[in-house]
Parts: structure tokens; sequence; C-alpha cells
């Protein structure tokens, strides 16, 4: 039987050429300040579940999961 031999450069798509430079619109900078909020409210979030993990003895469990999703909801 052959080997199989796989890089990761087989894996790995090019990057997508980037368009010239140009003033940077309301809107990029808008929807930085948007992922920005986001990324720290879902930081947030993880530290709470990790939190909420901890405090029940660190196992996941159907019952913590449901926990979890009420806190949340």
């Amino acid at each position: 039987m052959p080997a199989v031999s796989t890089q990761l450069n087989d894996f790995i798509l090019p990057a997508a050429p980037r368009p010239a430079a140009t003033m940077p619109s309301p809107l990029s900078w808008l929807s930085r300040v948007t992922n920005a909020l986001a990324n720290v409210r879902t930081q947030q979030a993880e530290r709470e579940i990790a939190r909420l993990i901890e405090h029940r003895g660190g196992r996941f469990n159907d019952s913590l999961e449901r926990e979890i999703e009420r806190h949340f909801i």
C-alpha cells in the first residue's frame, strides 16, 4: 500500500489580494467599535461560564449546561 503524504500547505488557501489603501469609511470604524464591544462581552461571558463550572466542581454535565443556558437567556 503506498504511503500517503499530506502537507499543511495542501489545505491553506492563498490570501486574497488586498485592495489599494483608501480612506476608512465611518461604517468600518463603527464596525470595529461594534466588534470590539462584542469581543469584550464574549470574554466576560466565557469568564462567567468558567466561574460557574469551577463553582460546581469542575465537571460539565447536562444540569450545568441547562443552568448556564438559563443564566444567559
